[in-house]
């Protein structure tokens, strides 16, 4: 897990920050989350995780974008929204498509466990989710990469979507087709491309990278 987080923080050099919790905090977490906020890879539109980590089978669907808990404000959020059908072994360590799903560990047995906002009114739902585990929280930190996939919706039509994602770092993947080009930088050059026309035909970021965040400004649309 260390190796991983080594290495992610190597790849957010630029745009990451160090965790805001203070250390106070830190007596929530179990030893092995402490180990996570000691990485400066905190901050979002940064992280993403395959998509068949969380649905057996889906290595041919767009990454789920991740972020890590990073603040007090959210801990309050989960507690004063969620905890009381949440058991109190269970510590909030992140968030799925921004704020729409939660990711929690279960600090007894080191397991990572997913449910949707929308599940605190299904009690059966989410009981069912809080007793089935989607992998252990080494399995979850190991998977965890750069976050390269971006989703645009139509401004006036929210049924379209375009989707890209730069897969093993030379591989642009559409709603379309995958196609592989020479180098990093070509596949980069074709996905900013791929962006900037869909900005033009009435798109809007729904998520995207970090890195993509901070050039709209400069495709002057």
């Amino acid at each position: 897990m260390k190796y991983n987080l080594s290495e992610l923080e190597k790849q957010l050099e630029q745009y990451a920050e160090n965790s805001k919790l203070i250390e106070e905090s830190y007596v929530l977490l179990s030893e092995e989350m402490r180990q996570i906020y000691s990485f400066k890879i905190f901050g979002d539109n940064l992280l993403a995780i395959p998509a068949d980590l969380l649905i057996e089978g889906d290595d041919e669907e767009f990454e789920i974008p991740f972020s890590f808990l990073n603040s007090l404000e959210e801990i309050d959020i989960f507690e004063n929204e969620f905890r009381a059908e949440i058991p109190d072994h269970f510590f909030q360590i992140g968030s799925l498509y921004g704020t729409a799903e939660i990711v929690l560990v279960d600090k007894i047995k080191n397991t990572v466990h997913v449910f949707h906002v929308s599940d605190i009114a299904d009690k059966d739902w989410l009981h069912y989710k809080l007793e089935n585990e989607i992998c252990t929280l080494d399995t979850f930190v190991n998977s965890i990469r750069p976050q390269t996939v971006c989703c645009l919706i139509h401004a006036k039509d929210y049924s379209k979507w375009d989707r890209f994602e730069i897969k093993n770092k030379t591989e642009l993947k559409t709603e379309i087709e995958s196609i592989k080009y020479k180098d990093e930088k070509t596949v980069w050059d074709e996905y900013l491309q791929q962006v900037k026309r869909s900005l033009e035909n009435g798109f809007e970021i729904n998520y995207a990278p970090r890195a993509i965040r901070n050039l709209i400004d400069d495709f002057n649309i």
